[in-house]
């Protein structure tokens, strides 16, 4: 039953920072995931969120007059987990670490937002420590759902920011690393880590403006 409960909260991210771990010599960066499942709502329709919104040590701030929202669990735009929404046509959002460290941006879930569902392009402008910027494009499929995208060299960073282009786009599943690091198992307790993953653990997929969402 030990074993049961072991492999019920060890999770795929928390496995995938250990294997890494092991060729950086035996530390791993802290991952968290931003998934604004606290947000979930019945019904139909939506839910105003406020123009800001915090959670595990990361702040999502919307420097525009409307709110952020998210459809609720009933609503034909929700896509089977609950995203975050700026609510303005060429809205600006802002990811930054509570307490201004620095943070890597691994990847993020992006979907489409109003039917019909049309492609949508968004463009994520990353800032460093040293004042430097880089961005990443992804483009979306235009197929109902959220699509993982994986950043390049978005390290060191202070904050990310991107835009509320049409046709608009929702956002969830937010992984981050803060840059600190941890102790993970030597080689052979690994290997039995492993092995119990591999046999009981498995992957879950889980300026006043008009707004961005269709009434």
């Amino acid at each position: 039953m030990a074993t049961v409960n072991f492999l019920k909260n060890f999770s795929m991210a928390t496995l995938g920072a250990t294997v890494i771990a092991i060729g950086m010599g035996g530390t791993a960066h802290a991952l968290t995931v931003i998934d604004f499942q606290s947000l979930a709502q019945p019904g139909d329709g939506l839910s105003n969120q406020g123009f800001s919104y915090t959670e595990d040590g990361y702040t999502l701030t919307n420097i525009d007059q409307n709110e952020f929202v998210t459809f609720n669990t009933g609503e034909s735009r929700y896509l089977g987990s609950t995203a975050l929404i700026n609510n303005t046509v060429n809205g600006t959002t802002i990811l930054t670490k509570n307490d201004g460290a620095i943070f890597d941006l691994i990847s993020i879930d992006l979907g489409e937002l109003n039917e019909p569902f049309n492609s949508s392009t968004v463009t994520f402008v990353g800032t460093k420590a040293d004042n430097s910027t880089i961005s990443n494009i992804f483009s979306l499929d235009g197929v109902k759902g959220l699509q993982t995208f994986n950043f390049t060299d978005f390290t060191n960073l202070v904050s990310t920011t991107w835009l509320q282009v049409a046709p608009f786009h929702q956002f969830d599943n937010i992984v981050v690393s803060d840059n600190t690091t941890k102790s993970v198992p030597e080689p052979a307790s690994l290997i039995g880590i492993l092995g119990l993953g591999a046999f009981g653990i498995t992957s879950v997929r889980k300026r006043k403006q008009q707004p961005a969402v269709k009434a």
